[in-house]
This record gives structure tokens, C-alpha cells and sequence, in this order.
């Protein structure tokens, strides 16, 4: 890896979670192929990502499996990345661009319907993110802890008639349960459970 930021170098985070491990997971790349239907700053974008998943497919020393599929209109690979939630993105020539993926372990899988080059510093993250959510079925519980309404505020009587509605819940309290149990702990709480 020669780039400056060390883009195509896996953390130490996403070898952790690659070391624990202990089954095979399989990764789907969907990507559109052929010089006509993808432009040439994608293609080079869809290169990057084959290598990091060669990374990720050489460091889980025969735990993670990649699997490359070309989506082309009306293809069995078509119908695979419909069925894993992954969704062609449409050029101005009429043409349909593919460059996806989709995770899974088991019975579980996790979707990347669009990998956005504007994402690429979070590729890892997004990826690691997603073995994660297929291979632990058991989610770590976060407490949290605040005098805000983090948590949204819920509809009462007296609001609806006042003409005011409930509040939701914070996103960083949404992007939090995507990943975590979490539980509202009160300010006045003496203890926190384990």
C-alpha cells in the first residue's frame, strides 16, 4: 500500500474482528463490467475496492470467501443482487451501473446496495461493519446517559391538543441500535447494570 493515508492497509480494528473469525463469511461484489456502461473514475473506484476485499480475503486466512458478480440486464447475477438488496443505479445513457456487495454468514446477511466513491475513506469501516452485524448474533449493550431528550419524547394527551407531536429519537441514538443494544440510563441512577 503506497498511498499517503494507508487506504488499502487493514486496521487493526478490522483484524480483530477478522481474527475472531471462526466460520466462513461470503462477500458479494456486484460490479457492472465492460468499458462502455461504467465511467473511468468508478471503474478505477470498483479496482480499489476488489483490492481491499483482497485484503480482507488474504488476512482472514481462508475465512472470508469473495465472490464477483458482473450484473449485466436480465442476467441470473441480476437477479443474485436484486435478492441481496443491491440495486442498480442508473447512468444517462439509460443503462443500469452496479457496484455493491452484500455480506453473509449463515442465515444472516448484511446489504451495501451503492458503494459511494464520496465513502471510500469509510469503505473498511462500512465493510467490517457489515461482517460484524452477520457473524455476532449477540449485540454489545451501550448505556447512555443524558439530560437531553436523546431518546425522543413521546406523544402525550396535552400535546396532541395543543397542536404539538412527539419527538423522535436522536439519529445518533438510531445509528447507535443499529449496532448496540442500547438502554436509556436515568440521571438519578446510583448504578449501572453489567
Amino acid at each position: 500500500d503506497l498511498t499517503q493515508e494507508k487506504l488499502y492497509t487493514l486496521s487493526d480494528g478490522t483484524r480483530q474482528i477478522l481474527k475472531k473469525l471462526d466460520g466462513v463469511v461470503e462477500i458479494r461484489f456486484y460490479c457492472t463490467q465492460g468499458e462502455k456502461e461504467m465511467p473511468l473514475a468508478l471503474k478505477s473506484y470498483a479496482e480499489r475496492i476488489e483490492d481491499l476485499l483482497s485484503e480482507y480475503k488474504q488476512y482472514a486466512k481462508g475465512n472470508v470467501e469473495i465472490k464477483k458478480f458482473n450484473p449485466i440486464a436480465d442476467s441470473d447475477a441480476e437477479d443474485a443482487a436484486h435478492l441481496d438488496g443491491v440495486e442498480g443505479q442508473m447512468l444517462p445513457n439509460g443503462e443500469k451501473l452496479y457496484l455493491g456487495l452484500a455480506v453473509s454468514y449463515l442465515d444472516a446477511k448484511a446489504s451495501m446496495p451503492f458503494l459511494s466513491p464520496e465513502r471510500e475513506k469509510l469503505l473498511e469501516y462500512d465493510i467490517s461493519r457489515a461482517i460484524t452485524r452477520v457473524f455476532s448474533t449477540d449485540k454489545p449493550v451501550v448505556g447512555v446517559m443524558s439530560p437531553l431528550p436523546m431518546f425522543g419524547m413521546p406523544m402525550n394527551p396535552m400535546m396532541m391538543q395543543m397542536g404539538q407531536q412527539g419527538q423522535d429519537p436522536w439519529v445518533v441514538i438510531s445509528e447507535l441500535k443499529r449496532d448496540f443494544t442500547v438502554k436509556e440510563i436515568g440521571l438519578d441512577s446510583d448504578k449501572i447494570d453489567e
